[in-house]
Parts: structure tokens; C-alpha cells; sequence
């Protein structure tokens, strides 16, 4: 087909030392755009797949010219979730195999990535939350128990309440609650709550405005309260007033709730 020829033209210009076959790299493309209907040309980031395809293909060579394009991506996007220096030099060699080896469970993760977006933003999104994951350690505990001990030093007859089966009923209305949420909206609340970025972070991070960070997050909380508070009406057999009372503070204890979970 004379599109892929173009194509398969343009990525080894791009990349003129990565031997990739033409056929395996129409292959590649063919999957990419696979249920996405007439994509012109011109919309397809054919650079970043051909990339794509020759580490996903293992291809001598290829592993450089992505450490030579997106090594600094890795570093930026790691270094955003993680201010330990040891614990970044981790995350970014886990950040390498996981996208470029294959394991047990299949190819490169990297074969995944079908150019519906820039490479660099794909990888620096997978990289967080890689990072992230890692980063729900010593920083993020020493975090969470300064929110809880705040919580605790201002404590009522109402927080009170919180213990026992209502507290299991609680957790576990906030669980069910997040395991509706989306991926990516999991990885906005993890970057805000828990790895502790500011707006204007993880804006740049995903490639969107601090102010649709924002309005994301506000949206996801307010879902999340939803569903916790819908759960605790149906489950939990208490007076009116007590109940109201104890959906008061939900709110109040709601980010140390998610934190923990996340």
C-alpha cells in the first residue's frame, strides 16, 4: 500500500540507524489504527510509531534512539513524583524495561501505544504512574499520618463516631467508590493526594492546564462523595439525625480516606 510506504519512509528518515522491516512496521500501523475509522496521515504521529514498533519488535538499535528521544522525558516525569535520588535511578530503569522488555506476559509495553497522542506525553504518563506506584512508600506514610494526626487533634464527638463497624462501612463505601473511577482519574487523584504535586504539575505532566486539573479533580471528588454517601444511606441502619450527622463529616475525612486506598 503506497501509505504505509510513505510511512515506513518517513520513520526510517527519522531513524535512519534502526533496520526496521517494513512489513512488521504495516503490521504495527495497521493495529494502531484498528477500529479508529478514516485517520488521515497527517493526524498520525508516524515518527513515534515507527519508534514504537521497532522497540516493540526488539530491533537492534532501537532501544538507543529511545534513550536518545525520550530518556529525558523518563527523568523529568520520574523526578516530578519521587525527590529521592536512589529511588529515581529505580524508577527509571523500571520505566525502561517495563516498556521496552518483553516478559512472560507478552511483548514490550511499549506495543501497546497506538499514536493517538505524541510518544513523549504516552511515556511520561506511563513513567508516573510507574513512579507513583514506587512512591507510595516512606514519603506518602509520613504524609498521611500527619493528615491523620491533624484529623485526630481536632477531634469530636462526631469524628468519634468513625470507629468500628462504621469506620469498616466507611473504607469500604471509599473502595468501591475509586474502583469505578477510570485509570486516568485514579492517576490525578494519586499525583494530588498521595505523591503530593501541585495543579500546575500535573497539568504539564498529562498535557493539559492547571485550571482542567482543576475542575478533573473537583469532579472526581464530588463523584467519589456520591457514591460513599449512597452506599451509607442503603447500609447503614441509623437515626436520620445520626446519619446526617456523620455525612457531614465525610467530607472532612474523604482525602485521607482516598490516600490510604490509593
Amino acid at each position: 500500500m503506497r501509505e504505509t510506504e510513505v510511512a515506513f519512509a518517513r520513520g526510517r528518515a527519522a531513524y535512519p540507524g534502526v533496520a526496521l522491516r517494513e512489513d512488521d512496521f504495516g503490521r504495527f500501523l495497521a493495529g494502531a489504527v484498528e477500529g479508529r475509522g478514516e485517520v488521515p496521515e497527517d493526524r498520525l504521529p508516524l515518527e513515534d510509531l515507527f519508534l514504537a514498533c521497532a522497540c516493540a519488535c526488539e530491533v537492534p538499535g532501537a532501544a538507543e534512539a529511545f534513550e536518545a528521544k525520550l530518556g529525558r522525558i523518563v527523568r523529568r516525569a520520574v523526578a516530578r513524583v519521587l525527590p529521592d535520588a536512589a529511588e529515581r535511578e529505580d524508577a527509571e530503569q523500571r520505566v525502561r524495561h517495563h516498556l521496552l522488555v518483553r516478559d512472560a506476559e507478552g511483548p514490550p509495553r511499549i506495543a501497546s501505544y497506538r499514536g493517538e497522542g505524541p510518544l513523549a506525553g504516552w511515556v511520561s504518563v506511563a513513567a508516573i504512574r510507574l513512579a507513583v506506584s514506587m512512591g507510595r512508600s516512606a514519603t506518602a506514610e509520613r504524609r498521611l499520618r500527619a493528615k491523620a494526626a491533624g484529623e485526630a487533634a481536632g477531634a469530636n464527638p462526631e469524628l468519634l463516631l468513625m470507629k468500628g463497624e462504621l469506620a469498616k462501612e466507611f473504607e469500604a463505601a471509599v473502595e468501591d467508590a475509586l474502583g469505578r473511577l477510570s485509570d486516568r482519574e485514579r492517576l490525578i487523584l494519586r499525583l494530588y493526594l498521595v505523591s503530593g504535586m501541585t495543579l500546575a504539575q500535573i497539568g504539564r505532566s498529562l498535557g493539559v492546564t492547571q485550571q482542567a486539573v482543576s475542575r478533573q479533580l473537583e469532579k472526581i471528588r464530588a463523584s467519589v462523595l456520591a457514591d460513599v454517601r449512597g452506599r451509607l444511606r442503603d447500609r447503614l441502619a441509623m437515626p436520620k439525625a445520626e446519619l446526617a450527622s456523620v455525612i457531614r463529616m465525610i467530607a472532612s475525612r474523604l482525602n485521607v480516606s482516598i490516600s490510604r486506598l490509593l
